[in-house]
């Protein structure tokens, strides 16, 4: 396999945030966020939980600081953020896990800048993502979009290449056109692979085409407004968290349609809370709908992912156990259920559970994206079961677990 994250602007990045995080000014806005979180949360903060609230908070600067390294839109690169610390090219990467991240998605960020002309050169090498957008946003939390293009969707040529451009005109009749408005700040590219053995983010390659005289943004210009933004951001951040945290405990509505709340109309997602004892579980079945992408994933009370390249804390549909039915059905337990749809709680007993689904069918598929839960206590789950659910025994689950992390691996081979 070739690694598409492996070259070298990634790696300039990292030796940026490196050098980022050696800075005072860092170190101070990384208090200073933790001050604004502490006052959010107030008194709601699980016990155990406790002992990963200063890993939190350095993922959550560190977070910034990738946005930093990718956020000149004069000579701008793709930039993969979202991460957890890891090992690789020699050097150490910073953890910078939040907001709920997905871990089947790599996630990257370019600069863009209203009036200039992009131009982005992709590639599929050998398996697609199930689902790749492309979004360009407002804001440095992503969470305002202007335009997305999806694949499936985007125009590609027989040898898996394609062209995206960018810039403040409208496409007129232009295919992989996106066009820019005044409050652009990044690119934002999610691959969502749910066969972590076979598929492989794209090789994308970024350039503007009209940025003779144009000035750069440094070094300094760059960490100054990332340190002011992971400020400034936390509120909007809590908000998301409370999206989950706020519901009664062992509630999970019913998936909303993003399109309502400006999001795509080929998405939905439906997004919980946990509180499960030791000797309790629960049973989470949902109907992939025919979606592109899918899965069951968990987040702790810090709104990040639950080393996910170490446990076994979501499950894409194609990681998943199908029943007779069509459906997923899934355990989530801190005990092993002998079931090869389990989700490991890492002792944590208060979780935020999210599905979802991307490329939904304009037709419904099924009964659409739907889902069920069930609490119960964990010496019960067999007579909860369906007939016929994958079991799974010791060694199994050794191999599955063992598998995981070498699939996951593939993502920082150099």
């Amino acid at each position: 396999m070739t690694n598409p994250i492996a070259n070298a602007d990634q790696f300039a990045a990292e030796a940026e945030v490196r050098a980022m995080w050696d800075d005072a000014a860092t170190r101070a806005a990384r208090d200073h966020c933790a001050q604004l979180w502490r006052v959010g949360h107030g008194g709601d903060v699980p016990p155990e939980v406790e002992p990963l609230f200063d890993a939190a908070m350095d993922a959550w600067i560190g977070n910034y600081l990738f946005k930093a390294a990718a956020r000149d839109p004069v000579r701008p690169r793709f930039v993969r953020n979202f991460m957890p610390g890891h090992g690789w090219n020699g050097a150490v990467v910073p953890d910078a896990r939040m907001g709920g991240d997905n871990p089947d998605n790599c996630y990257r960020l370019a600069g863009i800048a209203h009036g200039g002309r992009y131009r982005i050169a992709g590639r599929v090498i050998d398996a697609c993502p199930a689902h790749v957008s492309f979004t360009l946003v407002e804001n440095w939390g992503t969470s305002m979009t202007i335009q997305t293009v999806e694949l499936p969707g985007i125009d590609v040529t027989q040898d898996g290449r394609f062209t995206i451009t960018i810039d403040d005109q409208p496409a007129n009749g232009r295919r992989n056109h996106m066009t820019t408005n005044p409050r652009v700040k990044f690119l934002f590219v999610r691959d969502s692979m749910m066969d972590w053995e076979r598929e492989t983010p794209l090789a994308l390659e970024i350039e503007r085409i009209d940025a003779a005289g144009a000035q750069h943004f440094s070094f300094e210009q760059r960490l100054d407004e990332a340190l002011r933004r992971a400020r400034e951001e936390v509120p909007l951040y809590f908000w998301f968290f409370r999206l989950s945290a706020a519901r009664p405990a062992n509630s999970m509505p019913q998936p909303m349609r993003t399109a309502s709340v400006g999001g795509l109309v080929t998405q939905a997602s439906s997004i919980g809370r946990l509180r499960l004892e030791e000797d309790q579980a629960a049973i989470i079945r949902f109907d992939p709908a025919g979606a592109a992408y899918s899965s069951l994933q968990l987040a702790m009370w810090w709104y990040r992912s639950i080393d996910a390249h170490l446990l076994q804390s979501g499950l894409s549909a194609a990681q998943s156990a199908r029943d007779a039915d069509g459906l997923i059905t899934t355990v989530v337990s801190a005990r092993d259920p002998g079931v090869a749809n389990w989700v490991q709680t890492d002792g944590l007993r208060d979780l935020l559970p999210m599905i979802r689904w991307q490329g939904l069918p304009e037709t419904q598929q099924g009964a659409g994206p739907v889902h069920w839960l069930d609490i119960l206590p964990f010496d019960r789950l067999d007579a909860h079961l369906p007939a016929g659910i994958v079991r799974t025994n010791r060694q199994q689950r050794e191999d599955q677990l063992r598998a995981r992390r070498a699939a996951w691996s593939r993502r920082i081979s150099v």
